[in-house]
């Protein structure tokens, strides 16, 4: 089969894969399904893990890259998940099992854990179809599982990062179970962040975002949830008792990755960064709100959840770019990496 293949890490992903024409097909183990995959979103956990020093040590190599898929049903054990040979469906590859077993996405073929995949909806393409899963798991997890969003609970929720790959969808989560919803994004991208929904959408490059947000929500109008999707700003958290309620939770799926770039000082900045943030108590300095950070886990429960708020349309794909598989993967993930993406970056396989 066709196949993007990482021949070695450390270094740009761009310089790390190959295209190449005879990659072994996978076949279906018991628990697994064969897809043929007609289209995949770029996610930057892939990207990170082929470059990025410590965490490129879990990478495979050689290796398939990508997590999240759209396709039809090949072959596979099918038994208890109502699915037939040739049904449309999507799910995901989650970045650890791609990394460790170098079965990844971004090929003609791919197997998927029967548990991760399901029906696509019809009102959706397989390139849309195709933006939703990781990126919409993370959101889930981060507002649902750990934050507490209950729906008509009239919670009020901030999310960083607005246009942003995990963003785009915790908007249109936190609206669906209609929370108060306060977001950020820059002014080149207000018009999207506006059609998702948010009730207020605040201009990070106007001024420092926690000064806006000691502005503007330090009264009776705090929030319950402070969900950060975009910087890892650790000041972010340690000023939220001035706009997070005292019951409330903060919730992170970036934290400290920006000293990782710095090897092994960066490393123990890092560490110490999260120390700091996770027990660190009041009495010595801590800050006096609940933080977590969140390692995305997939379930059933919230595929089928997932699928449901896109057939009812609370949930729309937001597609920043298609690419061709053949030729364009690598401007592709220069587009991803860029930051300036709005939405998902997909391929186009089939």
């Amino acid at each position: 089969m066709r196949a993007w293949v990482i021949r070695k890490k450390g270094c740009p992903v761009q310089e790390a894969l190959r295209l190449e024409s005879d990659y072994p097909t996978p076949t279906a183990s018991p628990g697994r399904v064969l897809i043929k995959v007609h289209a995949v979103a770029m996610n930057p956990v892939n990207w990170k893990l082929v470059e990025t020093w410590g965490l490129n040590r879990m990478q495979k190599v050689p290796g398939v890259p990508e997590s999240d898929v759209a396709g039809t049903v090949v072959d596979g054990d099918l038994q208890g998940t109502g699915l037939q040979v040739g049904d449309a469906v999507f799910g995901l590859v989650p970045a650890e099992h791609t990394a460790k077993t170098g079965q990844g996405c971004l090929a003609e073929y791919v197997t998927v854990d029967k548990h991760l995949l399901t029906k696509k909806p019809d009102n959706v393409s397989f390139e849309e179809a195709a933006t939703f899963p990781l990126a919409t798991f993370t959101a889930m997890n981060s507002l649902i599982s750990t934050g507490g969003l209950r729906k008509g609970a009239n919670q009020r929720v901030f999310i960083n990062g607005g246009s942003g790959g995990v963003g785009v969808y915790a908007v249109q989560i936190a609206r669906a179970y209609d929370a108060y919803v306060v977001t950020t994004c820059s002014s080149a991208s207000r018009e999207l962040v506006q059609s998702l929904g948010p009730d207020e959408i605040l201009d990070y490059k106007e001024r420092p975002l926690v000064e806006q947000l000691k502005a503007k929500f330090s009264g009776d109008n705090k929030f319950d949830i402070v969900f950060d999707a975009a910087t890892g700003d650790a000041d972010l958290y340690h000023q939220s008792p001035a706009y997070l309620k005292p019951k409330g939770m903060f919730v992170d799926v970036v934290g400290p990755q920006q000293h990782l770039k710095h090897g092994y000082v960066g490393l123990l900045r890092a560490f110490g960064d999260m120390l700091n943030r996770l027990v660190r108590p009041s009495f010595l300095g801590g800050t006096p709100r609940k933080y977590k950070l969140v390692m995305m886990k997939p379930t059933k429960p919230e595929l089928e959840e997932m699928a449901d708020l896109i057939r009812q349309e609370k949930l729309k794909p937001i597609v920043d770019e298609v690419f061709k598989f053949e030729e364009a993967v690598p401007k592709a993930y220069e587009r991803q990496k860029s930051g300036r993406s709005k939405g998902k970056v997909v391929i186009k396989v089939q």
